[in-house]
């Protein structure tokens, strides 16, 4: 007498996630091996940091101070569309989360271009340079100023 054992198989509800998983593994090895490079190379070291304190002016506009030396470095003319959506972004989070406006932010440059405003009230850090160089160039001068 004879015996035959059954040939194991899978069922096909066991065989997609473990092709899935296999998947993501491969993908996840790819990128840790060779696509992840250019997170080494980006020097996380500030150039150049400004503390900043932001005021709504009568007018409309806006006057930058700078929230070491307690001086006027600029003020902002009219609705100023990116630099006024940015303020609003941040009092939004600020507001949401209980946390007064007076709160100073942290405009920080690094050595590789990259300029970002940080809320330290909030932990949020804005990227400025995905809104565009233009965008860019509206908070940069704040780095430059020193009096107005």
């Amino acid at each position: 007498m004879s015996y035959v054992f059954p040939s194991p198989k899978l069922n096909s509800s066991f065989k997609a996630p473990i092709i899935c998983l296999m998947i993501a593994i491969f993908g996840f090895a790819l990128d840790h091996l060779f696509l992840n490079d250019r997170n080494h190379d980006i020097d996380l070291r500030p150039a150049q940091v400004k503390i900043l304190k932001f005021e709504d002016r009568d007018d409309g506009g806006v006057t930058v101070i700078d929230a070491t030396t307690n001086q006027i470095i600029d003020v902002v003319q009219g609705e100023a569309g990116f630099v006024r959506g940015i303020l609003r972004t941040i009092a939004r989070e600020r507001r949401i989360r209980g946390i007064g406006k007076d709160a100073p932010i942290r405009l920080i440059s690094y050595t590789d271009g990259r300029l970002v405003l940080q809320d330290t009230a909030t932990n949020t850090n804005i990227e400025l340079g995905s809104f565009g160089s233009n965008n860019v160039q509206n908070f940069r001068v704040f780095l430059n100023n020193n009096n107005s």
